[in-house]
Parts: structure tokens; sequence; C-alpha cells
């Protein structure tokens, strides 16, 4: 479902994705490279999948407004 209202913009979810890349990054850097970033290269990936999984629970919700087409 698409809507092109104004109300419904749903910048959380790009930030989550975001976040979830930048992680996913990190998990990277810690993997291949042995630098220490407060968690294992394998909780990094974690981390990341976790917000990818939230960022689509966050596009999942329905549209509050009636312009639903």
């Amino acid at each position: 479902m698409n809507c092109n209202c104004k109300k419904c913009i749903k910048i959380g979810g790009h930030v989550l994705i975001l976040f979830s890349m930048i992680a996913l990054i990190f998990s990277a850097i810690v993997s291949l490279f042995k630098v220490e970033l407060y968690l294992a290269g394998t909780q990094w990936m974690l981390v990341a999948i976790i917000l990818a999984i939230y960022a689509n629970i966050f596009f999942a919700n329905k549209c509050s407004c009636d312009q639903i087409k």
C-alpha cells in the first residue's frame, strides 16, 4: 500500500535500515581486521539483523490516513 500524503512519511524505518547497514559494516571490520569495537563480529551481525527486522515491522504498519491507493 502506498500513501502520498506528507503525514505518513516513515523516516524512522529508513533510519533503522541505515543503522543496520552501519552495524553490518562494523561486523565486517571486526571480523576481517580483528578490531575491537565493544562487541564481537557475530554480535554486530545480530544487531544488524534485529535492526532490519524492526525496520520491516515499522514499514509494515498501515497508514492511518484515508489516502491509501
